[in-house]
């Protein structure tokens, strides 16, 4: 037998199904009703308020166990909800907030100053550690108490949503104390470099800090941070223009159209490095290959290296032009690429000027990059034949266009063959030294017939032969793990 349980709390409609038998004692007590309020507490911190709430319904000893529950979790998608934002929150008595997070995400104006400068007054006085503010649609400023949290470890702000151009100033009027302040992300902020300073100068323990989509950033200094070892910076096709981060050890940059100047990152040891891409006025774009060579050369001392698809290209067209790379000292390096020949030079490359390379991790992707057409008009600019450079050192791969026919009603054909793959294989062994392991993420890049074919050819890359490299005999991978 189980009894239906139907009630409405807090404005907040709940049913729960209590089964007579489970969760129960011996002598038929409720075991979990008999826990200590603490660890009623603690278990209902990993569920939103929303469903806290409910349990309410189930018994009188659970009636009020939610509002001493130190973890407060609220959405908000209606202005109709605000209201009950505010009533729940009334009605909360935890003493101590350890994890306070609101979303509130639609455009219109009944998101007042007073409803924010609530929820920050409540959970500054709770001394709530991890604070997290979705704010869309708000064009509120923060009062000064926002910016003065001595509680606060770990904030998360965001005021927008990518491409939606909705992006709010984040530009403090008072100086920023936010002296226990571990993990900062800022989402859709616009952040002049004065803002950024202010609120790096108040954060003497800031560890890691997150930009995304954030605008007017041009140039991140972050010499006097001493603590600070993380940096991601996700863009919106404009990123900053310069970086001094002589302390971080890991460094994500995605998504702008131009490189970045690294002045200082010396003791970086892992970065992920990837460019967007917009067609420009024929003949004038170079696509960087300058910038991302000196980027490249920054991060010549890291040990895990990500690469994306576009700077790949531009590194291609860099190679093909005979400008010089430099040696890395990566032990590991993951590609994100077709297996096309826009994409097989810079590879190539990158593991020759790699010695001590172990392990290469390769995601393919679909029909993304620049188009063939580009690289080749810009090649012709050089004085270059494009179809003979393409297959003059490293093998006759196939173009984007014979691998994937151009998207049609949002659908792209897969075109891609088998043997292109097993080729791709065999000059990663002949241009690495050192490599014992290599990771194929294929994604669905091949249809269901021709990963079968490659199934079939791929157990011989690992067995104990040998094949030449340089005129050197060299042991096959230790490791080759294919994932479809």
């Amino acid at each position: 037998m189980a009894t239906k349980v139907e009630s409405e709390s807090d404005g907040i409609s709940a049913a729960a199904t209590i089964p007579s038998h489970r969760f129960r004692s011996n002598d038929g007590s409720d075991f979990i009703s008999s826990l200590p309020d603490a660890i009623l507490h603690h278990i209902l911190s990993y569920i939103p308020t929303k469903n806290a709430i409910r349990t309410s319904v189930l018994s009188k000893r659970w009636k009020h166990v939610w509002r001493e529950t130190p973890s407060l979790s609220l959405q908000c998608h209606t202005s109709d909800h605000l209201d009950s934002i505010s009533k729940t929150l009334a009605s909360f008595a935890a003493p101590k907030i350890t994890s306070f997070h609101i979303d509130v995400t639609f455009n219109n104006f009944s998101l007042t100053s007073s409803h924010v400068d609530s929820w920050i007054e409540l959970a500054a006085s709770r001394d709530a550690e991890k604070m997290s503010l979705v704010l869309i649609g708000s064009d509120n400023v923060f009062p000064d108490s926002f910016f003065t949290n001595s509680s606060v470890k770990q904030l998360r702000l965001a005021l927008g949503h990518r491409g939606s151009y909705n992006y709010r100033d984040m530009i403090p009027k008072c100086t920023v104390v936010w002296k226990s302040l571990r993990s900062l992300s800022l989402k859709c902020c616009t952040l002049p470099d004065e803002s950024l300073g202010n609120i790096l100068s108040g954060c003497p323990m800031l560890e890691s800090l997150f930009l995304i989509y954030c605008q007017t950033i041009h140039h991140i200094d972050l010499s006097k941070s001493l603590k600070l070892t993380k940096l991601e910076i996700i863009c919106h096709y404009f990123g900053p223009s310069k970086i001094v981060a002589p302390h971080i050890h890991y460094l994500k940059l995605i998504g702008s159209l131009d490189p970045c100047t690294l002045v200082d990152v010396s003791s970086l040891t892992h970065a992920r490095f990837s460019l967007s891409y917009i067609r420009r006025t024929a003949g004038e774009d170079d696509f960087h290959q300058d910038m991302v060579l000196k980027m490249l050369e920054k991060l010549q001392n890291v040990q895990q290296l990500t690469i994306g698809p576009i700077v790949l290209q531009a590194l291609s067209v860099a190679e093909l032009r005979g400008l010089p790379f430099p040696q890395l000292q990566a032990k590991s390096l993951t590609v994100v690429m077709m297996v096309v020949r826009s994409f097989i030079p810079a590879l190539a490359r990158l593991l020759q000027n790699s010695p001590g390379l172990q392990k290469i991790t390769v995601t393919t992707i679909c029909y993304q990059g620049i188009q063939d057409a580009e690289l080749d008009r810009h090649l012709r600019t050089q004085g270059l034949n494009p179809d003979q450079c393409w297959r003059m050192k490293y093998g006759d791969f196939p173009t984007t266009e014979q691998t994937y026919s151009p998207p049609s009603f949002g659908v792209v054909a897969k075109l891609a063959k088998s043997k292109d793959v097993v080729s791709f294989i065999k000059l990663v062994l002949q241009n690495s030294r050192t490599v014992d392991t290599m990771v194929l993420r294929l994604g669905g890049y091949l249809n269901a017939t021709e990963y079968q074919k490659l199934l079939r050819v791929v157990p011989t890359f690992t067995r104990n032969k040998n094949v030449r490299t340089r005129g050197q005999a060299k042991p096959l991978l230790d490791v080759l793990k294919i994932i479809p």
